[in-house]
């Protein structure tokens, strides 16, 4: 039974993280769809000519469904046709679901869509023959081309990795020219999540063990994108093609104007109802279409080198600023390659304090200056702030017999024993080791006949890891005055 109606404070990390950072829920202007409409609509290409994977369909519905809940609709291109091969006598396609026509005519007629999902189109142009059928013709491509560079947003899953292989330049736009290489038989493995403050990542535990057909790839893309997800070869067979300790699987970039995103899982037909996976690849969804925001926003340290690269330095002003600022850009790259991203904040800081003296002449200082708060938040979402207590607190005025009390309760949800102070304006109370899944409970006399609101403040005190760990909260209530 919950001994008041009041709202409980949760603690659960240090107070040093920047949690509204993590979360990833901000509304911001949607891509080349209006910014303004309540309601969005997305693309999805599952049109294939070569080996056709069996989750297409589900994935289709999957995010039916999930626009439904979420505020999108969707439109789905993948018409049934003959492309017989080695795999079967052609495509199926979905044709109780498919548009009459491509849609991919013009970057303006693309620019109905908030984003694009790729969903493992296959064409099999693995053999690099030019002759041979892409999933996108000229036209076609120049149309994805154009709404890329208009701010458009593109999701691969899977074998969005395994198509138009004859084009260099759609390999970037999925992520540093990884293409799909082989693959060992289907097993379980092990992910790590390489930054927890994305939107799409947020939600996922830091070590998460999944059945599905993993990817080998043709080149490691780490050095062009964001990487959100790695995998621990030591976990499963990688099989040919294995690429050691720097497994990505998942990442994420921006790209020549647009938003990309790319997840490598999914083969399985399961992971189409596996709640995680499914938010993991709607969050996607939703970063890739200006829907969220957060966690970096998928930047990386070249990125924000080439604009710092691109200012006017023509002025001796500027020229000594913008070297100072890729100094210290480049000193933040070590520190956070070295796993010390704490420093690369405090470096950062540096940096992003320059960009409000380069001249107005030197060019766009506020996308600089976007951007180095981005790498901010992304090393802020790394920093490992030790062991944090979990705690829950709540207070609440109450009244008994005819007099005013404020109500306090500390409820430990940790595995220690914690020494917890209350301190009102009323007073305070010390609980010794007060032990896991117990509370510490006092009532306060306030001696008044109509109370003020005011703030009751938490300090917690217990040893973790052989560490002293000590956390204080302040917790709001309501008053009658």
């Amino acid at each position: 039974m919950d001994l008041f109606s009041g709202t409980t404070f949760k603690r659960a990390v240090a107070a040093a993280v920047a949690l509204p950072l993590a979360g990833g829920a901000t509304l911001v202007a949607a891509g080349p769809a209006a910014a303004d409409e309540e309601d969005y609509k997305i693309l999805v290409v599952g049109k294939t000519l070569g080996f056709r994977h069996s989750h297409i369909d589900d994935t289709t519905r999957a995010l039916i469904d999930l626009g439904e809940d979420n505020g999108f609709t969707v439109d789905v291109w993948d018409p049934p046709n003959d492309s017989a091969g080695w795999w079967g006598s052609g495509s199926p396609g979905q044709p109780d679901l498919t548009m009459d026509s491509t849609p991919f005519t013009s970057a303006e007629d693309l620019s109905q869509y908030a984003t694009l999902v790729f969903v493992s189109p296959v064409d099999n142009t693995n053999s690099l023959n030019p002759a041979t059928p892409r999933l996108l013709d000229d036209t076609e491509l120049a149309a994805l081309q154009g709404y890329v560079h208009g701010g458009g947003g593109f999701v691969g899953l899977h074998a969005a990795t395994d198509t138009m292989h004859t084009v260099p330049w759609y390999g970037e736009l999925t992520g540093g020219g990884a293409r799909f290489a082989s693959h060992p038989q289907q097993q379980t493995a092990t992910m790590r999540v390489e930054s927890p403050a994305h939107p799409s990542t947020a939600h996922l535990p830091a070590v998460w063990e999944r059945f599905d057909e993993w990817y080998n790839y043709t080149t490691n893309p780490r050095a062009d994108v964001h990487v959100l997800l790695t995998l621990d070869e030591s976990t499963y067979s990688p099989g040919n093609n294995a690429m050691g300790e720097d497994h990505p699987i998942s990442w994420c970039q921006n790209f020549e104007g647009g938003r990309s995103w790319y997840e490598g899982a999914g083969h399985t037909d399961a992971s189409w109802t596996d709640p995680l996976f499914l938010e993991h690849v709607l969050k996607g969804v939703e970063w890739t279409a200006g829907v969220v925001e957060g966690g970096g926003n998928c930047v990386t340290f070249p990125e924000v080198d080439a604009v710092v690269a691109g200012l006017n330095t023509s002025a001796v002003g500027d020229g000594v600023i913008a070297g100072a600022i890729a100094s210290l850009l480049g000193s933040a790259r070590t520190a956070a390659e070295a796993g010390d991203p704490a420093t690369a904040v405090q470096v950062l800081g540096g940096a992003r304090s320059l960009v409000d003296h380069l001249s107005a002449a030197a060019g766009d200082r506020d996308l600089l200056a976007s951007k180095i708060d981005d790498l901010v938040d992304w090393q802020t979402g790394l920093v490992d702030d030790g062991p944090a207590l979990d705690l829950a607190a709540e207070a609440e005025l109450r009244t008994m017999g005819g007099k005013q009390y404020l109500a306090v309760r500390v409820l430990n949800e940790d595995d220690a024993a914690v020494d917890i102070t209350v301190t009102t304006p009323y007073g305070s109370k010390e609980f010794a080791a007060v032990a896991p899944t117990k509370n510490a409970y006092q009532a306060f006399a306030t001696r008044l006949v109509e109370v003020p609101a005011g703030e009751v403040t938490v300090t917690a005190t217990a040893v973790l890891d052989g560490e002293t760990v000590t956390e204080e909260v302040a917790v709001a209530y309501a008053g009658t005055a």
